[in-house]
């Protein structure tokens, strides 16, 4: 493995139809009083402030096909071997003012390794009524086997109808939202998951 990795990402604009969008965002809306706060897996009190809503059969599984069609050429342009999808885990989040999701990676855990690649697809309301939650990917250092953040970092914004990859190992925050409003309307909205490889884990 290299001793250092800069941080490794790819930036899809306008990934949805525009209609399919609206859509999307209208659906979220309607279903406002459905979101709940989140949760880690260790448990841990202040690590990550938003709320989620785990249930929406009408456009998971759409998503996860659009998702899925773009892996090869994620592949091929960042040099990695292919591997057989097991899995596309996604989920439905809404960052409001103050909210965040402080440093981690998302195959750290037993139960995670076979997460080879990550995605947040970003909408909202136009005009944009809030500022930050910029999702910050590090560049890494080799240590002891371990990956370590370095200093560096790469700030990626969330544009409304882009979509950001990068390989789950890489660790990341989403910076803190501000929404002065503090409408859930106004919030920083995303589709967010990762995709498993068959295994327990990716050579």
């Amino acid at each position: 493995m290299p001793l250092y990795q800069s941080a490794q990402f790819t930036q899809i604009q306008n990934f949805l139809a525009h209609q399919d969008r609206l859509d999307l965002l209208n659906y979220v809306l309607d279903r406002e009083t459905q979101f709940v706060p989140t949760t880690t897996s260790t448990g841990a009190i202040d690590y990550r402030q938003s709320k989620i809503l785990y249930y929406f059969e009408e456009y998971e599984n759409w998503m996860i096909q659009k998702i899925k069609s773009v892996v090869p050429n994620l592949l091929e342009n960042w040099n990695l071997q292919p591997f057989s999808i097991s899995q596309v885990e996604i989920q439905l989040t809404a960052h409001n003012d103050g909210n965040y999701y402080k440093i981690h990676n998302d195959n750290g855990s037993e139960d995670a390794a076979n997460r080879i690649i990550s995605y947040v697809y970003y909408f909202n309301r136009e005009p944009k009524n809030f500022s930050g939650g910029a999702l910050r990917v590090y560049d890494l250092n080799l240590e002891d086997k371990f990956y370590i953040q370095a200093e560096s970092y790469q700030d990626i914004e969330p544009i409304d109808n882009s979509i950001v990859f990068f390989p789950s190992h890489f660790l990341h925050e989403v910076l803190p939202v501000t929404c002065r409003s503090r409408n859930f309307a106004d919030s920083r909205f995303t589709l967010n998951g990762w995709i498993r490889c068959e295994g327990s884990h990716y050579d």
